[in-house]
């Protein structure tokens, strides 16, 4: 049975832990970049076969990030790249990019704000996790 946990929720930004028997085994980062892509990105497949024009008329990239301690296999990073891909609502101005990462020391470390920025930092973001006081953790969870 898999199960998915939305760990953190902030206004561009969620971490969800996926896991499946009970045994965490990914987090995935959805990031509201608010930007358009990146060269980088236009560089991607399936990016760089597309007209210059249509990839420029992309106003709002997300990245969906999937990290994992050891690679995923094929059944499973397919099934977490579909459900996820579900969650960004996809028009002729936004787009998502889905990326997976490997990082082996991934469950050594206590889940706290320290971790998500850890994440962050290894995925290449830009955002980081700003501390706060817990009493407020229940408003930041549900807005």
């Amino acid at each position: 049975m898999i199960s998915f946990n939305r760990i953190i929720k902030l206004r561009d930004l969620e971490i969800f832990r996926v896991s499946k028997n009970g045994t965490i085994f990914s987090y995935v980062v959805i990031e509201d970049t608010r930007k358009p892509f990146t060269e980088e990105d236009k560089k991607l497949d399936p990016l760089c076969y597309m007209e210059e024009e249509d990839i420029n008329a992309i106003l709002n990239v997300f990245r969906i990030s999937l990290i994992n301690d050891e690679k995923l296999s094929e059944e499973e990073s397919l099934f977490l790249k579909s459900f996820f891909s579900d969650f960004v609502n996809n028009t002729n101005l936004t787009n998502f990019i889905i990326t997976e990462y490997i990082q082996e020391d991934l469950y050594d470390h206590d889940v706290n704000i320290k971790f998500f920025n850890k994440i962050l930092k290894d995925i290449g973001s830009n955002y980081i996790v700003e501390e706060f006081d817990e009493m407020n953790w229940i408003y930041l969870s549900q807005d």
